[in-house]
């Protein structure tokens, strides 16, 4: 087998694909052309092959159809069709459902769905509804409430629902559930509790369950089975970027990486938030007033696109905060209200509009700015300034990111946007009784090839290929 990996991401939009040579560890290059995921799959991938081979000449001969990869080491990633889509049952909002979220998210899910408390036949209806390719059982500590789960458990089992289950509730009443569920002739795997005691998590087992079911069974109900044999699909796409995070974090047994880490993925409907770091509270006089968060942690902020979502940004911030924006970063006083809320109109109309003014690039910026800004605020966590008897303290919810001193960007906006650098600023000063604890002075690096994905994609068997990619291809900028 040669030195060269192609490692592909099969997106909704768009299969991308880059070429790696495993022995230089060296990036040979990109290319990506639309998905066909709704058709045949291996039409758009092998465009994109044939376009990579165009632009860089990675192949003996240009390909013609898939066996051009038999000699290659081929791994891939995938979210086509909406991606990985989960419901998550717990007991409490604030404690089991909030640990579920955060395996399911970090194992690359998209969670349409989660309730608390014992489910109805109606709260058990709605959540039918959204089509879930997979549903996270949880509730209770180990040893605590197994009431709950197991009265959810049995709704379930009686249910109509045919997708897999993953149970990650109390451990005492796992059996009872798991065999509740088998009863009902559902696809049942069981894995260690989210949360075994309160305050503490352990995702990594639901997380791993999660991929390993995507693996076997979610990539045909995708459309990925025609690729059998050919193209290994190993993760799912956010979970491949969250490891590429993590690898560039951690680095490997013979090479450090660069630490805690934020990065900010800005797309047309969402902008994902992944961090790595433990993010303890720092400081004196802090009262903590929330559960320990993933070392590993991922959201989605599903109102916050810059293509689809560009209009509910402009609703949630107001029109003179944008305007404000193209002023105060790039001079555009001439700019109407009207002339802003035209273009923002036309991009959720139509998500593939390019800038055709100098003015439509940076107001692409101050709308992705906007974004990073709410989801960063969102993603880590705050303290709220509190004067009692004995003198002033703070009380500390989530993750305390302030000593971060990593800021990564990826998406398209960091590559093709000219003002790049300018979406990853730091915000305004506001009011500081309460305060997001983001990096305070991080370096500002960009993705500027869009390759974390490929990075993740080689963490497992190739983790020093990957560390040195993911080191080549970040850009410090500011």
């Amino acid at each position: 087998m040669s030195s060269l990996a192609i490692l592909i991401d099969f997106g909704s939009t768009f299969t991308k694909v880059c070429a790696v040579d495993l022995a230089s560890a060296r990036l040979l290059g990109r290319s990506q052309s639309p998905s066909t995921v709704e058709t045949d799959v291996r039409k758009g991938l092998l465009r994109a092959l044939a376009l990579l081979h165009d632009r860089h000449s990675v192949f003996p001969e240009r390909p013609q159809n898939l066996s051009i990869l038999a000699d290659s080491t081929v791994l891939a990633s995938s979210s086509a069709a909406g991606g990985l889509r989960i419901v998550v049952v717990g007991n409490v909002p604030g404690l089991t459902v909030e640990a579920a979220n955060q395996a399911a998210l970090g194992a690359g899910a998209k969670v349409v769905g989660a309730t608390a408390f014992k489910l109805s036949e109606a709260r058990l209806m709605a959540l039918k509804a959204l089509r879930p390719d997979m549903i996270l059982l949880t509730g209770g500590v180990d040893g605590g409430d197994a009431e709950t789960i197991t009265h959810n458990a049995q709704l379930l089992a009686q249910s109509s629902l045919s997708v897999p289950i993953v149970v990650a509730g109390n451990g005492a009443a796992a059996g009872a559930v798991v065999s509740l569920l088998q009863r009902g002739g559902k696809e049942v795997c069981s894995v260690a509790n989210v949360m075994p005691a309160t305050g503490k998590l352990n995702v990594e087992p639901a997380r791993e369950a999660i991929r390993e079911i995507f693996m076997a069974r979610i990539t045909q109900a995708k459309g990925l089975d025609g690729l059998a044999g050919m193209v290994p699909v190993v993760l799912p796409t956010p979970m491949a970027v969250l490891q590429g995070v993590r690898l560039g974090a951690e680095g490997t047994a013979g090479e450090c990486g660069w630490g805690d880490m934020l990065v900010v993925d800005v797309g047309g409907a969402t902008t994902d938030v992944h961090s790595i770091g433990d993010g303890h509270p720092g400081g004196e006089n802090v009262i903590v007033q929330s559960m320990a968060e993933a070392y590993a942690k991922r959201t989605v902020e599903g109102d916050l696109g810059i293509r689809y979502n560009a209009g509910t940004i402009l609703e949630r911030v107001g029109e003179d905060s944008l305007l404000e924006g193209l002023q105060r970063g790039f001079g555009q006083s001439a700019i109407t209200g009207q002339m802003l809320r035209r273009y923002v109109e036309q991009l959720g109309h139509d998500t593939s509009t390019l800038p055709q003014a100098e003015w439509h690039s940076a107001a692409d910026a101050v709308l992705a700015r906007t974004a990073v800004d709410i989801a960063i605020a969102r993603h880590v966590g705050r303290r709220e300034r509190i004067v009692a008897r004995e003198g002033e303290a703070w009380l500390h919810y989530g993750k305390d990111m302030r000593d971060t001193h990593t800021l990564i960007g990826t998406g398209g906006v960091f590559v093709h946007n000219t003002h790049a650098a300018f979406i990853l600023g730091q915000p305004e000063p506001c009011d500081d009784r309460v305060q997001a604890l983001r990096p305070r002075q991080p370096k500002v690096f960009l993705d500027r090839s869009y390759l974390l994905y490929a990075v993740g994609l080689l963490s497992e068997e190739y983790p020093s290929v990957g560390l040195r990619l993911f080191q080549q291809n970040m850009r410090q900028v500011g």
